[in-house]
């Protein structure tokens, strides 16, 4: 069976996040040309840039999450090749999060931007698991399992985001604050197992 170095993943993954998370801020502008002309017209206009500001942070912080999983339990050196085709599929969702993060930002009132986001979060999460699953060394498969805790109250929270989108869009991104808790909830439920 044909492997790969884990460096050289780690090292493709490193970069496609940084420049991710680097792309998500660049959503968030105000439009050339806009009639300002005090410190009140400016502040109108920085206000209106809240749900782009807030897919930002809560993109921000899924990368974040998804980047430190990724490293956190690894300890092997080299991994077959269809774990290297799962990265590279779970690395083009990763590298989607910009664009459905720009999409919710503008289109949030609207429940198909709330769907297209959770759908690539689930996807991201989705894929987390199967590569993870097959990454972590056997001694940390137990410590590995509040990762996965997480990682399944996440998707959960994509779920409830779709579910309120239904009949609040424009609230929809809330769902994902509920991720707060959930680290902390994973630790009370699973942590004292690690």
């Amino acid at each position: 069976m044909r492997t790969f170095p884990t460096s050289r993943i780690d090292a493709l993954t490193d970069g496609i996040f940084a420049f991710a998370m680097t792309l998500l801020v660049l959503e968030i502008r105000l439009p050339a040309g806009l009639p300002i002309h005090d410190s009140a017209d400016l502040i109108a206009h920085l206000k209106t840039l809240g749900s782009e500001y807030l897919a930002y942070v809560i993109s921000f912080f899924v990368l974040a999450a998804q980047w430190r999983g990724n490293i956190e339990l690894r300890r092997i050196e080299e991994v077959p090749q269809d774990v290297l085709g799962w990265s590279m599929v779970y690395l083009l969702f990763i590298t989607s999060i910009p664009f459905s993060s720009s999409v919710v930002g503008h289109y949030g009132h609207l429940p198909p931007a709330a769907w297209l986001y959770a759908a690539n979060l689930i996807a991201v999460a989705a894929l987390s698991l199967r590569v993870r699953l097959a990454v972590i060394a056997p001694e940390h498969r137990a410590k590995a399992r509040l990762g996965h805790v997480r990682t399944l109250f996440f998707i959960g929270t994509a779920v409830v985001s779709v579910l309120i989108s239904l009949v609040a869009p424009g609230d929809a991104m809330y769902a994902y604050l509920l991720n707060f808790a959930g680290g902390p909830l994973a630790e009370r439920l699973y942590g004292r197992e690690s």
